[in-house]
């Protein structure tokens, strides 16, 4: 999943669609504000903006850290 920064987001409109993303943003800032885990809210507060290689990248650290709190 990549987490779009809003001028990524303003960047990638079609016809200066601006509304329709203006309501992505909305709805993104929406469900970050209501995760009710602190830590899960930090992280994606701090990948938004990065590049959908750098966010590849830290989900597949994630993944791997998973992996290793299985095997513990």
């Amino acid at each position: 999943m990549v987490i779009s920064s809003p001028a990524q987001q303003l960047d990638g409109t079609e016809n200066g669609d601006i509304e329709s993303a203006a309501a992505m943003i909305a709805h993104d800032n929406d469900l970050v504000v209501h995760l009710e885990d602190p830590g899960l809210r930090r992280l994606c507060t701090c990948a938004a903006g990065l590049s959908g290689q750098a966010q590849a990248r830290l989900e597949a650290v994630a993944e791997a850290l998973r992996s290793t709190e299985y095997q513990q």
